[in-house]
């Protein structure tokens, strides 16, 4: 017998339900179901859960445990996904966790989620120094840069990343797209540095890299 709450996945990552949701996603995947749709209800969740989260109902504790479901939920939804896309051409991303900073949580989700789109991920982990980033870009020609830092002492190394990477791209790229994400990062900080794009949770990052890559 079906559980009624797998038509409302979205929700039970919401109440922080990882059992719930995990079985929920295993039945519908057992039955047919659309790994995509999962995913896009996942990422709905995940969006709920930013935005409790920035309206103060919700802690920080809320946010690491929503990401925790979400990748593992995305454990069972990629293969489906890779499956149904195998061969198919996709956009190919350099990722990495600015210098100063150790944390990849917000990051591997993300790659996770980018990977499942039928991105090429090249990460680079973590505590990254710009120059490292630049010759990566530079050997990788990717379709777009991403940057997380989670601490506003990255702020330089941020800035160091972004001004070397648009230097040396500038003769194979007219503006290679930059986004960053990660809880240091807002709207001001984006602006500033003269990045494309920021988001402060994995589902919308996915929504905004498809954006700038039309």
């Amino acid at each position: 017998m079906s559980d009624p709450d797998c038509a409302t996945l979205d929700e039970l990552i919401v109440r922080m339900d990882e059992r719930g949701a995990l079985e929920c996603i295993r039945a519908r995947l057992e039955a047919g179901g659309d790994p995509t749709a999962l995913l896009d209800e996942c990422r709905t969740g995940m969006a709920r859960v930013g935005r409790l989260y920035e309206e103060g109902t919700y802690y920080i504790s809320a946010l690491i445990m929503a990401g925790e479901i979400l990748r593992e939920a995305a454990e069972l939804i990629i293969p489906r996904l890779q499956a149904a896309r195998e061969g198919a051409p996709g956009s190919k991303m350099v990722i990495a966790t600015v210098r100063g900073d150790m944390h990849d949580i917000g990051k591997n989700i993300v790659v996770a989620l980018l990977d499942a789109d039928g991105f090429a991920i090249v990460d680079l982990g973590v505590n990254v120094p710009p120059e490292q980033i630049a010759e990566a870009v530079e050997r990788e020609r990717p379709d777009v840069l991403g940057l997380s830092c989670l601490l506003t002492s990255g702020y330089e190394s941020l800035r160091a990343t972004i001004d070397l990477v648009r230097a040396q791209s500038a003769s194979w790229h007219p503006h290679l797209p930059i986004v960053l994400g990660g809880g240091a990062v807002e709207e001001m900080v984006n602006e500033r540095l003269g990045a494309d794009g920021w988001c402060v949770d994995a589902a919308r990052g996915l929504g905004i890299v498809r954006a700038l890559l039309g």
